[in-house]
C-alpha cells in the first residue's frame, strides 16, 4: 500500500470515505470537530433516515482518526515509521467494526477473533489466540467446549466493551486452577439461578460485565493444540438488532478508540524513562490487563549501531515471555520480525538466564528481538501460572552498549546464530497461533 505524507489523504481513507458515501451527496471537506467520546450508555447519534442525507459518519471519524495519528511527530518520521502508523490506524478501524457489529446482536453472542494482530491497540501477544464476545449485564450465559494442549486457558470478564475502552476486570475463570486437563470439556454457567445451572460451575454474572475475553496462551507454536469453545445466552434477549447503525456505532467507537490510545493511554507509556525496565507489577483491576498475570513494561529507544541487553531469570512459571512493540504500543509483524520470544523458544544460557538483545540488525544471537526498524517503541515481559513467587532476583535489567562491544557484553556460552540458523526461526514464525488455529 503507497504511504502518502501528512496533509494529503491516504488512498485508504479516500477508499472508505468513498464506499461510506457512496450514491449520496459528499460534503465539502468531510470533517467535523471531535469532542469527547461518548459513554457506553449514551446512544450514538442517529442519523437522518432520508435516504438521500449524506451517509459519511464513518468516513468524517475516519478521517478524525488519520489527522489525529499523524499529529504525533513520530508517525511519519521514517518509512517504518509511517508503516506503523498506518497499521495502528486499520487496527483502530478494525476493532471499531468489530465491536459495532457485535454490539448490535446482544441477543446471539459468538466468540469472534482476527487472524490478524497486527497494528491493534494494547500490545497483542503473539503467543496468545484471543477470543472475545460481548454481554448484557443483565442476560445469563453458558460457555462450553474442549480445552486444548496450549499453556494456559482463562475466561476475563470485563467492564466495557475491549479495545474501545480500558476495561475494569471483574472476574477471571482460570481454567487450569480449576484442573481442567488437555483434551477434558469444559462448562461454565454465568448469570441467572444457580439453580437451573444443572450441577455445572456457577458464577453471578459479574455487575456491568459487558465482555468476556478468552485467552489461549501458546508456548510450542508448532504442536499445541487450540481450545474449542462456544457461548449461549440462555435468558433470550432481543430477537433483532435496534437502535443505531453498524456504521454509526463503528463511527462513535473508532473516535473513543483514537482519543483513548492514541492520546491518554500512549501519554501515560510516553513518561516512561527509555532503556529502563521499572520493577515487575501484578496485572488487572482498574489498569485493565489479565489478574493473576504479572509483568513489566518499558520504553526502548536505539540509535542504529545500538542494542539494548535485557537479562532475567528463566522461570518455572507455566508462561514466560518477551515481546516488542512500535511507537503505539501495537504489535509488529509476529511472522516477519522474531519481535517476540517465550521461554521455550528463547535459548537460555548456562547459568539459568535469559538474555535478549533487542537491536535494528541482526546481532548474530539466537535471542535477538528485532524492532522492525522502530526507532523507539515499547518492551513487555509476562510471566503466568507462577509457581514460585517472583523476588528481587527476577528483576529484569537493561544494558545499553554499542552493538561492537556486544562480544564483551554476553557470557561465552550465550548461543550465537547463523544465517541458517536464523532462516530456520523465522520459519518457525509462520506456525503463529492466530494463524495455524
Amino acid at each position: 500500500m503507497r504511504i502518502l505524507r501528512r496533509g494529503r489523504t491516504h488512498p485508504f481513507v479516500r477508499l472508505v470515505m468513498l464506499a461510506c458515501c457512496l450514491s449520496f451527496p459528499v460534503l465539502p471537506g468531510c470533517t467535523a470537530a471531535s469532542g469527547p467520546p461518548r459513554s457506553l450508555d449514551e446512544p450514538a447519534p442517529v442519523v437522518d433516515s432520508d435516504r438521500s442525507a449524506p451517509r459519511t459518519t464513518f468516513a468524517r471519524a475516519l478521517e478524525r482518526a488519520r489527522t489525529r495519528l499523524y499529529a504525533r511527530d513520530f508517525a511519519d518520521a521514517s518509512p517504518a515509521a509511517r508503516r506503523d502508523t498506518e497499521d495502528f490506524l486499520s487496527g483502530l478501524v478494525e476493532s471499531a467494526w468489530r465491536v459495532a457489529h457485535a454490539a448490535r446482536y446482544l441477543a446471539f453472542p459468538d466468540f469472534t477473533s482476527s487472524r490478524g494482530i497486527v497494528g491493534l491497540p494494547g500490545l497483542f501477544n503473539p503467543d496468545n489466540r484471543y477470543r472475545s464476545a460481548l454481554l448484557d449485564p443483565e442476560g445469563s450465559y453458558r460457555i462450553a467446549g474442549v480445552r486444548g494442549t496450549h499453556a494456559t486457558l482463562s475466561f476475563q470478564f470485563l467492564g466495557d466493551y475491549p479495545l474501545v475502552a480500558i476495561s475494569k476486570d471483574l472476574l477471571v475463570i482460570d481454567l487450569d486452577a480449576r484442573a481442567v486437563a488437555p483434551g477434558e470439556a469444559f462448562a461454565l454457567r454465568l448469570g441467572g439461578a444457580e439453580a437451573s445451572a444443572n450441577g455445572e460451575p456457577w458464577w453471578p454474572m459479574p455487575p456491568g460485565a459487558r465482555a468476556v475475553l478468552a485467552r489461549e496462551t501458546f508456548a510450542d507454536w508448532a504442536n499445541e493444540t487450540a481450545s474449542t469453545m462456544h457461548i449461549e445466552r440462555l435468558d433470550g434477549g432481543h430477537a433483532a438488532p435496534d437502535g443505531p447503525s453498524q456504521i454509526d456505532l463503528a463511527a462513535d467507537y473508532l473516535d473513543r478508540a483514537t482519543t483513548l490510545w492514541a492520546d491518554h493511554y500512549l501519554a501515560g507509556l510516553e513518561q516512561l524513562p527509555e532503556n529502563v525496565i521499572p520493577p515487575i507489577r501484578p496485572s488487572g483491576g482498574e489498569a485493565g490487563g489479565l489478574r493473576g498475570q504479572q509483568g513489566a513494561i518499558a520504553r526502548y529507544r536505539l540509535e542504529p549501531d545500538e542494542a539494548l541487553v535485557v537479562s532475567l531469570r528463566a522461570s518455572d512459571a507455566a508462561y514466560q515471555s518477551i515481546q516488542l512493540g512500535n511507537a503505539w504500543f501495537a504489535t509488529q509483524n509476529p511472522v516477519r520480525h522474531q519481535a517476540s520470544l517465550n521461554r521455550s523458544q528463547a535459548r537460555v544460557d548456562e547459568d539459568g538466564m535469559l538474555r535478549f538483545v533487542i537491536s535494528h540488525r541482526d546481532p548474530g544471537v539466537a535471542n535477538w528481538l528485532d524492532t522492525a526498524g522502530a526507532e523507539q517503541g515499547y518492551l513487555m515481559i509476562r510471566w503466568q501460572g507462577i509457581r514460585t513467587p517472583l523476588g528481587e532476583a527476577d528483576q529484569p535489567l537493561a544494558e545499553r552498549v554499542r552493538l561492537d562491544a556486544l562480544e564483551a557484553v554476553l557470557p561465552a556460552t550465550t548461543q550465537r546464530s547463523t544465517p541458517e540458523a536464523r532462516a530456520a526461526q523465522l520459519a518457525g514464525r509462520a506456525r503463529l497461533p492466530a494463524l495455524r488455529h
